[in-house]
């Protein structure tokens, strides 16, 4: 490993090293093929650093030629940083199902790779940083299919390989590189319940109980009428502290115009953690969702179409309406072209910023490339793109956007198709965080130049993109 990797190892604990202690509760995932009878090669992993439970059932997999489950770290006896160096320095890790050996290139080399504000993170409102390490290319190992037919007949039986890996949260199964990923998620978060009424706020964070609570802060921004009319933080000496469930609770005080809504920041030892926004619920600033609300009391109807929050989603078509309505409530002018079936060729949706700016949507409930969704949805964009430049209006910028109801991790395998086509990607993560700004006036131009500029780098020439297919 080059000077250059091993300082951005050392990077990573250096930006955690103030609370990492906080997280008590560490789980790995792990997916490893058979290449001898006595040795297993490492090639996906993932080291969950939380503080609170983890949703990831503990199991164990194995088939005759791989092995893969989930356990808590604890059954190691390691560090986080012995973990790392023992795979670092030896290649290996001892583990509760034997050891496992991480693949390197013909010379030994691994690379290693630091991002301290991880998209996934950032898409969600929260800080997520992420150290990956990387060895050899693992294209030889994969045997897609011959994997899938073993899982189909495990003693815990699995449809696919994706399927599996989907359940451990290690995404779908990648030709890339064998690689290891510590997962480190913020240790302060807003409470979206914080109490709003009339002229106070009451803004609240949750944070690990092995924290020191004055180190906490919430920081703060006062909305009325999509204007900021204050600004100031909360420090943790300001908040009065509880413990509420299992999480060390703050509570500040905060005068406010009737009606504003707070944009609030959890920080802890001065890094920004987590964000999210808190209002009165008989008051909003945001005349598009007050009037959705009036037929729909408080959005339940459109959270069940978006995330299945009370009953499991009947019809596909349900999450195309949620997202239309959605993106009503940010702002955009939407047609739910693709509704009918004379109109089946058209996309899901069209919506305009108020700048004329157009947005190309398809929504799935399941993968990106399920039904040809991402050539169909290139197709769509170019029609659009030729009729605009012939009618006089190609100064306008086009977007094509496919939104999900799985979450990034349930997609990933398809995500890099999609960016190198210039495919916004929206998951579930992305849908929560939005919901979250219909709260206050959103500026759709704001949104759409946002979203632009994220996939500008990773698109193509529209000319070649047909030819990735």
């Amino acid at each position: 490993m080059s000077p250059n990797d091993k300082d951005r190892i050392e990077e990573f604990f250096s930006t955690i090293d103030p609370w990492i202690n906080a997280y008590s509760n560490i789980g790995l995932s792990y997916f490893a093929v058979q290449k001898d009878d006595q040795k297993y090669l490492l090639l996906q992993a993932r080291l969950f650093l939380n503080t609170a439970s983890s949703s990831i059932p503990e199991m164990s997999v194995e088939t005759a030629s791989i092995v893969a489950g989930h356990f808590n770290f604890s059954d190691l006896g390691l560090s986080v940083r012995e973990f790392v160096n023992s795979i670092v320095e030896n290649g290996t890790l001892a583990t509760p199902i034997g050891k496992l050996v991480f693949p390197t290139e013909d010379d030994g080399r691994m690379s290693a790779y630091f991002d301290p504000f991880h998209q996934e993170g950032v898409a969600s409102g929260n800080r997520l940083s992420v150290l990956s390490i990387s060895g050899a290319r693992k294209y030889t190992f994969i045997e897609q299919r011959k994997f899938d037919w073993e899982l189909k007949a495990a003693i815990t039986p699995f449809d696919s390989l994706d399927e599996l890996l989907s359940l451990l949260v290690l995404g779908g199964a990648r030709n890339d590189s064998a690689n290891i990923e510590v997962v480190a998620y913020h240790v302060a978060a807003i409470n979206f319940q914080s109490v709003v009424g009339g002229v106070e706020a009451r803004p609240s964070v949750f944070l690990a109980k092995s924290l020191d609570s004055s180190k906490c802060q919430i920081g703060y921004r006062v909305f009325m009428h999509g204007k900021v009319v204050e600004r100031g933080a909360l420090q943790g000496e300001e908040l009065a502290w509880s413990m509420q469930d299992n999480f060390n609770h703050g509570v500040g005080r905060v005068e406010i115009p009737q009606g504003a809504v707070l944009h609030c920041v959890a920080s802890y030892d001065g890094f920004a953690q987590h964000q999210g926004w808190v209002a009165d619920p008989a008051h909003s600033q945001n005349s598009r969702r007050v009037s959705l609300e009036a037929f729909d009391d408080r959005l339940e109807v459109l959270r069940d179409y978006l995330f299945e929050e009370q009953k499991p989603r009947k019809n596909a078509r349900d999450f195309e309406f949620g997202v239309a309505w959605l993106m009503w409530m940010l702002g955009f002018n939407v047609n739910q072209i693709g509704g009918t079936g004379r109109s089946s060729d058209a996309p899901d949706i069209l919506a305009t910023s108020p700048q004329g700016n157009v947005l190309v949507v398809e929504c799935t409930t399941g993968l990106l490339k399920a039904e040809n969704k991402l050539a169909n949805l290139i197709d769509r964009t170019e029609s659009v793109r030729k009729r605009l430049a012939s009618s006089g209006n190609g100064h306008l910028k086009l977007l094509p956007v496919i939104v999900t109801a799985k979450t990034k991790d349930e997609v990933k395998a398809d995500l890099e198709q999609a960016q190198k086509l210039g495919i916004l990607v929206v998951t579930q993560e992305s849908l929560t965080e939005l919901m979250q700004q219909t709260i206050a006036t959103p500026d759709p131009e704001a949104i759409f130049t946002r979203a632009w500029e994220s996939v500008q780098p990773k698109a193509d020439l529209l000319g070649r993109l047909t030819s990735a297919f």
